[in-house]
């Protein structure tokens, strides 16, 4: 037996600049994991009755005090005429002055975990529009991200914020979710000397006198973690263009003079204009983009002014990063993950960037090489939680194996309409907060293909694959060979999803030729066999990096495992028995249930991660709906299981929201 671990592959020119996995981790804002969700399930936006058009912030950061005075502006849409009370997000840190709807002081309550609730006092009808100031001032709180005031001392000397998940609230009063986008100007107002770059287009700037103010307009709705600016006297710039279908897109560097690193964001016009071809275009073209330092813990993609700290330790080669954080204005910034469960349409596609542009620079090989990179980094750090929901917010899962995730996809569908999907995603929902079923639906309409299996099984399913595989050849007729081959999933069922369904290759080796088979692997062990011109050499699973799993080869068919497959799923089509249940619930879940003749059933819900949450129904019946009060449920994706006397099994999916 020889062992072909997936996690190993050889050094090359090409892969030699893959950055190390403490490099990969500055991607991972590390810094913000004390600020992260820690309870899988609870990322949903219960729902407001209103809608937040546009933030108007006019701040004065006095440096030299860590304080500020400020007043925003909150235009917002009623969507009820029931609204009698804003609750917004905000931190105690701050006093608040007054707050007012035009010339009248409105009421509100202190702020208590986060909450600040401020009563209209009056009536008002559905889709009317209301202007709310905020006035307050203090000293910001940084423990959970937001604005950090940072002493001008040092050359070095940047005040910045910082925010994604959930720290404007931490200096601006907000509605602190990504589901609820808004357009936003900064009005900052800095002591002499210091530059401020923000979000958006420079609208106008006031520098003269003790005091200088800089305005900055976001024109497209963000999120308001993505809402930034940041200020200092340190600041060496260089600008540069990409040009995007004709439209030349400013870019300007803010880079600190005591650490020049201006040449290192070289690359970005040809980044911008490679992602403006096989994307929709550049959608901030006309606005600009910015790279910034900050000394935050890595990276941070606020539109249009991405936050880089120059002295984290990139490596030599920043392509990476830069494509990453840059992929982020179409994947993340332009859409947004409506909730935090969704976050790998953020992470996970901007990982997949990365894969994108090492292709443009160095061929088949060099995607596939680093495809197989970003796999590796999951297979040795990631957990067997699905993408959906995460148990780390910014965790492997989310990058690394949500890019696997759309590698596959890709693999699946075919390059046509892969391309094709992801614009037709990217432009039906520009400017908008998207959910996972909003990728997906449109991935089938364009491939005309129902993808819940292969969803199912990367995005809300568990783990991956352990395929053990073993060969042998026997000569055949006229010189050919004939090579059978056994294949196993092997994987710890009580912790990954079973069985995978997967398009895979194998390749035979024989007399410096490579021969590619393809086949799907949908069980929990089958046989197969090809044949070759000549002796064969010997033979790869997945020799071009198309699949995510941990495999052993042997020399020898016997020696791979049978497995039985217990467990069929639903979309396989081949179980007489219809299990029904409501895609998505809130407190009560309709289950139902048909088998061509009664037998003893067993019904269970399991949580993603597999674990049994409770007996559903257990009985003798052919058919069968009932109704389940679960309104106690965490929020997130659940499984129901029917399991039947006669051996057979199946199982659907549903999604627990407020």
């Amino acid at each position: 037996m020889y062992l072909v671990l997936s996690l190993i592959f050889g050094l090359s020119e090409v892969n030699q600049s893959f950055p190390s996995f403490q490099q990969r981790m500055l991607l991972h804002k590390e810094e913000q994991y004390s600020n992260r969700l820690l309870v899988s399930g609870d990322y949903w936006d219960g729902g407001h009755d209103f809608d937040v058009l546009d933030y108007d912030i006019k701040m004065t950061v006095d440096i030299p005090n860590d304080s500020v005075w400020a007043a925003v502006i909150i235009k917002l849409k009623t969507l009820s005429d029931a609204l009698d009370t804003l609750r917004l997000n905000f931190h105690w840190c701050f006093m608040i002055d007054s707050v007012k709807e035009g010339a009248r002081s409105l009421s509100w309550k202190p702020v208590s975990m986060g909450n600040f609730k401020i009563a209209l006092g009056r009536d008002v009808n559905e889709n009317e529009t209301l202007l709310v100031a905020v006035y307050y001032h203090g000293r910001p709180n940084t423990s959970q991200g937001g604005l950090y005031v940072v002493s001008e001392d040092s050359p070095s000397s940047v005040t910045y914020t910082n925010c994604e998940p959930m720290g404007a609230r931490n200096w601006i009063p907000c509605y602190d979710l990504p589901s609820d986008k808004a357009t936003f100007t900064q009005r900052i107002t800095v002591p002499s000397g210091n530059q401020v770059v923000a979000n958006g287009v420079l609208e106008s700037s006031q520098t003269s006198g003790p005091w200088w103010t800089y305005t900055w307009r976001e024109q497209n709705p963000q999120a308001t973690y993505l809402i930034a600016f940041a200020a200092s006297r340190n600041f060496l710039t260089r600008d540069t263009f990409a040009d995007v279908n004709g439209t030349h897109v400013p870019m300007r560097t803010w880079v600190l003079a005591v650490n020049d690193m201006r040449d290192k964001f070289n690359v970005t016009p040809g980044i911008v204009e490679y992602f403006s071809e096989i994307f929709p275009p550049y959608p901030f073209s006309d606005q600009k983009y910015d790279q910034v330092h900050a000394p935050i813990g890595g990276a941070m993609e606020n539109t249009t002014c991405t936050f880089i700290n120059t002295y984290a330790g990139w490596g030599e080669i920043w392509d990476w990063v830069i494509a990453h954080e840059l992929s982020h204005d179409w994947w993340g910034d332009w859409l947004t993950c409506a909730t935090w469960a969704d976050i790998w349409l953020n992470e996970g596609f901007a990982t997949y960037c990365e894969v994108l542009w090492w292709e443009e620079l160095y061929g088949d090989y060099g995607g596939e090489e680093y495809a197989r990179y970003v796999m590796n980094t999951y297979l040795q750090y990631g957990t067997s939680h699905p993408v959906y929901d995460p148990d780390e917010l910014f965790g492997v899962n989310s990058y690394e194996k949500g890019g696997s995730v759309l590698h596959m996809l890709r693999w699946v569908l075919g390059d046509s309409l892969f391309f094709a999907g992801l614009n037709k995603y990217a432009l039906d929902n520009a400017d908008e907060s998207v959910i996972t079923d909003d990728f997906q639906n449109v991935m089938e309409e364009v491939s005309k293909k129902d993808l819940d299996w292969f969803f199912d099984e990367w995005i809300y399913g568990s783990g991956h694959p352990y395929y053990r595989i073993g060969w042998r050849p026997a000569k055949g007729s006229g010189g050919k060979y004939n090579v059978e081959f056994a294949i196993a999933q092997t994987q710890d069922q009580k912790m990954h999803f079973f069985p995978f369904v997967m398009p895979l290759e194998v390749a035979v080796y024989s007399a410096g030729h490579e021969y590619i088979f393809p086949f799907t692997d949908s069980i929990g062990y089958q046989k197969f066999t090809v044949e070759v011109p000549s002796k064969p050499d010997s033979f790869r699973l997945d020799p071009h990096s198309k699949a995510l799993f941990q495999s052993t080869q042997y020399d020898d068919i016997d020696s791979v495992p049978y497995i039985p497959t217990h467990i069929s799923e639903n979309h396989q089509g081949n179980i007489p028995v219809s299990l029904d249940a409501d895609g998505m619930f809130s407190g009560l879940l309709c289950v139902s249930f048909s088998q061509p003749r009664e037998a003893s059933v067993s019904l269970s819900l399991f949580d993603a991660a597999g674990r049994k949450v409770r007996p559903l129904y257990s009985g003798s019946s052919k058919t069968y709906k009932r109704f389940f009060p679960l309104s106690d449920l965490p929020n997130g994706v659940y499984f129901i299981r029917l399991e039947n006397s006669q051996g057979e099994s199946v199982t659907t999916k549903t999604i627990k929201v407020r």
